[in-house]
């Protein structure tokens, strides 16, 4: 079976979605994939999938219609003409390459319907992999938003499979377009994580720790942890985030102060290193963003990462989001699901305080890690929806 996999995002990008195919498409033959995206490498990049890629034509916008309040009517035709343009694209990929199915991923609100359309003229199973919510994405556009919302439900029950990667986000699109989604957690090699030092590793107390991006899917959770930090009984400890972000960018969100020390981005042969040194693991979402559905089904990739490092998980976000929900469902980190420093400064003090409890969480965390973010498992699972696909 050769597949056409279409996203936005594409390795050697340092995003969630890149860092989840990169790893999903690792065991894959060059010759059993392709793909296709209009952020694209330039060819022979480093770091990017050996497959063949082939880059996606920005859409045909109209010229005109600013004026007159009609920019809603032209932002709508837009995304008709570029579903079409893009569809044939695909199609054209599809027959040279002689593929036999295709997954669109979000990312690019064109990609899912336009590879849709591409599969159903080819004749081939059309797949949907949604690393999030597909029309929920589309919060700062309301013509790309309704008209995503309108092609969402036909989308869904049009595709040989649909891919979440967590529960939360699987029972939402059960809920509303009655199908039955499969679960495929961002998984990852678990074995940089089980080296020498990794059944007990000794983290710093003093360090709270946080790798990954920063932005407003975050901000108000991180200015409560440094408001918690400042609290009687907390004074030696501090915040050590390894982020792209600058420390003009973080104080536009309100995060700056001395108890944040801001580091270069990490190599990922660096990030089992940092994650088990750590006094805590900080996993925080925003409660108050504009887009709280996207926030409430986030899957980050660093979930099982953290796991993995075997140190105690602190998780800062909404009641209901799936990584509120998961931590304390199999009693792998401590969860607080208050907008409150003062419960999140509490939370702090437990965990440092109990030995015992921290190597139960990490006992844990381990083993979940293992159980749920393995990485053969995830590639076989998502062999088994191409497959199941492709019988019916």
């Amino acid at each position: 079976m050769k597949v056409a996999f279409v996203s936005e995002s594409l390795p050697p990008s340092k995003t969630g979605q890149a860092l989840v195919l990169r790893r999903l498409l690792g065991g894959w033959s060059p010759a059993d994939y392709c793909l296709l995206s209009t952020q694209a490498p330039r060819e022979g990049a480093a770091g990017a999938l050996p497959a063949k890629t082939y880059p996606l034509g920005a859409p045909p916008l109209l010229g005109r219609g600013y004026r007159y309040g009609l920019s809603y009517l032209r932002e709508s035709a837009d995304v008709a003409r570029g579903v079409r343009a893009r569809a044939a694209e695909i199609g054209e990929v599809l027959r040279r390459e002689r593929c036999d199915a295709v997954v669109a991923c979000t990312g690019d609100m064109l990609d899912i319907p336009a590879a849709c359309l591409a599969a159903g003229r080819a004749r081939v199973p059309f797949y949907a992999y949604l690393f999030d919510h597909y029309s929920y994405r589309e919060w700062r556009e309301p013509a790309r938003r309704f008209w995503a919302a309108r092609m969402e439900p036909w989308l869904m029950r049009r595709a040989a499979g649909v891919i979440a990667p967590n529960e939360v986000l699987r029972d939402d699109l059960r809920r509303r377009f009655g199908i039955e989604p499969a679960v495929i957690y961002n998984s990852f090699d678990v074995t940089p994580y089980a080296g020498p030092g990794g059944d007990h590793p000794i983290g710093d107390p003093g360090r709270i720790v946080y790798t990954g991006d920063i932005y407003e899917a975050h901000y108000d959770a991180f200015r409560n942890l440094l408001a918690a930090l400042e609290r009687p009984g907390l004074e030696g400890l501090s915040l050590h985030a390894y982020t792209p972000r600058t420390a003009e960018e973080l104080a536009r969100g309100g995060l700056r102060g001395e108890r944040l020390v801001l580091h270069e981005p990490l190599a990922p042969s660096e990030i089992p290193g940092i994650q088990r040194g750590a006094g805590l693991l900080f996993l925080p979402l925003a409660f108050n963003s504009p887009y709280p559905e996207l926030v409430r089904t986030s899957a980050t990739t660093k979930l099982g990462e953290y796991m993995a490092a075997r140190r105690p998980v602190l998780v800062h976000a909404p009641e209901g989001s799936f990584v509120s929900w998961y931590f304390r469902e199999h009693g792998c980190g401590v969860v607080v699901d208050r907008d409150d420093p003062g419960a999140l400064a509490g939370a702090i003090e437990r965990v440092l305080g109990d030995e015992g409890l921290r190597r139960e969480l990490a006992e844990r965390g381990w083993e979940r890690a293992r159980t749920d973010f393995c990485l053969e498992s995830a590639r076989a699972k998502f062999m088994e929806v191409l497959t199941a696909g492709a019988r019916g």
